[in-house]
């Protein structure tokens, strides 16, 4: 959705932007084409691989800056970077990227045998390896079910158990063969890969995913300025209520108030939604199926 983003996103082709996971350039690329000369763009990731693909990917592209950390930490990595001004459009892209998915070494990817990783930064943190060998029962069927939806959550967890007494479960291949033992005879009707939903759950809690984005949109506004607008692309249910959520608390007047015929300032919504939903063609979904699940939803600051 390149094309959707980009014109909702860049109000002002000389304005100050950010890119707040700019992975390895897709966005990136259509902003700067859209800005004009005096427009400066920023991008930031956790991903060091991202960061090295983009730095030689734009070597010569005196507009943009490009920074990396976690974008949860918006306000910390931008004062330490001495960027203390406000943009005028923020663009967050929540999914995963391709690369990632089919580098087998990073452990995201459910088809690819390799190393149970699933880490972001691959400097930082726990790998999915150490917590799957090391978590109780309660806690793998917990994050299953809270993260991914697995409705499969206490059997997997218990399989998880079961098998990592014989031995340690290693790789993304031993992890996806538990999971399909025990879901072989589920009735589902959806053509989704038995282990989608697991795998998915785990990524999101070894990389603290919506604690981060929930830090995120409300350092968000503050950086905004008044016109700017914040687009977020989502890919799965979690993500989208909470963006949804906030979009609609900081656009939407207090039911009690909404009837008086002369609101205080203070009073009067953050925010105005500028697109609710957008999901993307048919034609994009059939040149890349890993879009079919993407949700932009974009806002603009009024106060």
């Amino acid at each position: 959705m390149s094309t959707e983003v980009v014109n909702h996103l860049v109000v002002a082709r000389s304005g100050t932007y950010l890119d707040a996971t700019c992975g390895f350039g897709g966005h990136t690329e259509v902003i700067l084409k859209k800005l004009n000369s005096d427009g400066k763009l920023i991008a930031m990731d956790q991903d060091q691989d991202a960061i090295n693909f983009v730095e030689g990917k734009f070597t010569d592209q005196s507009r943009l800056k490009i920074i990396k950390g976690r974008f949860g930490n918006l306000k910390e990595l931008l004062e330490s970077n001495d960027l203390n001004f406000k943009f005028s459009g923020i663009l967050a892209d929540l999914g995963i990227s391709s690369f990632q998915l089919d580098n087998a070494h990073r452990g995201f990817s459910f088809q690819n045998k390799g190393p149970l990783d699933m880490r972001m930064d691959q400097k930082t943190g726990v790998t999915a390896q150490v917590w799957i060998n090391n978590a109780s029962e309660d806690e793998i069927s917990k994050v299953l079910w809270q993260f991914g939806e697995e409705k499969y959550s206490r059997k997997i967890a218990r399989a998880i158990i079961f098998n990592r007494m014989r031995d340690q479960i290693k790789t993304t291949q031993q992890l996806t063969e538990i999971i399909v033992d025990v879901k072989k005879n589920s009735r589902s009707k959806r053509k989704q890969h038995h282990a989608t939903k697991t795998f998915q759950a785990i990524r999101i809690y070894i990389n603290q995913e919506i604690d981060q984005l929930e830090m995120f949109l409300n350092d968000s506004l503050d950086i905004l300025k008044i016109g700017g607008r914040l687009c977020v692309i989502s890919f799965h249910s979690l993500e989208d209520r909470m963006v949804k959520r906030f979009f609609r608390n900081h656009s939407r007047i207090d039911p009690n108030l909404s009837k008086l015929p002369n609101l205080s300032p203070e009073h009067l919504t953050d925010c105005k939604i500028v697109v609710k939903r957008i999901k993307p063609s048919e034609e994009e979904i059939n040149s890349n199926p890993r879009a079919r699940s993407a949700v932009l939803r974009v806002v603009e600051k009024v106060k």
